[in-house]
């Protein structure tokens, strides 16, 4: 009896550091995919937006692939650098005092919609629209996107899938 419970919890040890592995393993490569392109992005943003100092780097995928770089110029001043992956497509960079905030941002869409809770927000490209997205759960607890434009502070979609 004593050498069946052993085998039995031996194998249930084995199954799951097996699961443990596996799934350290995805993890990796899930994340590494998401930083896959952020050095060049970096390079890219340096070269053509002036760029001394990187903050950090985010990963939007829209209709493209886009890498935003919050960093500073030689002003010190905060520019956002919105790099496309396609290397085909040009850079855009904006001094973050030439756009609205992104507390301006959850302000604008908590005017036009019901958020009970904000979850995230982040810079955004569409072609050469430059957008916050802001994501947040609406009054029925599902989580929803709001599109507004850096610039002019409007809202410019909504989207709950």
């Amino acid at each position: 009896m004593k050498k069946i419970v052993w085998i039995i919890s031996s194998v249930v040890a084995l199954v799951l550091l097996i699961g443990i592995i596996s799934f350290s393993w995805i993890y990796q490569i899930a994340m590494g995919q998401k930083e896959q392109g952020h050095e060049a992005a970096i390079e890219r943003a340096k070269e053509q937006a002036k760029i001394v100092q990187v903050e950090q780097v985010e990963t939007f995928v829209g209709k493209e692939k886009q890498f935003i770089v919050e960093g500073k110029n030689k002003q010190n001043e905060t520019t956002y650098v919105w790099v496309p992956a396609s290397k085909k497509e040009k850079v855009i960079a904006k001094k973050a005092k030439e756009g609205i905030t992104s507390n301006q941002a959850v302000q604008a869409v908590q005017k036009e919609n019901t958020v009970s809770k904000v979850k995230d927000v982040k810079l955004a490209r569409e072609g050469d629209v430059l957008l916050w997205e802001v994501t947040y759960l609406n009054e029925n607890n599902q989580y929803s996107f709001s599109y507004v434009d850096f610039t002019t502070g409007r809202v410019e979609k909504n989207l709950t899938p």
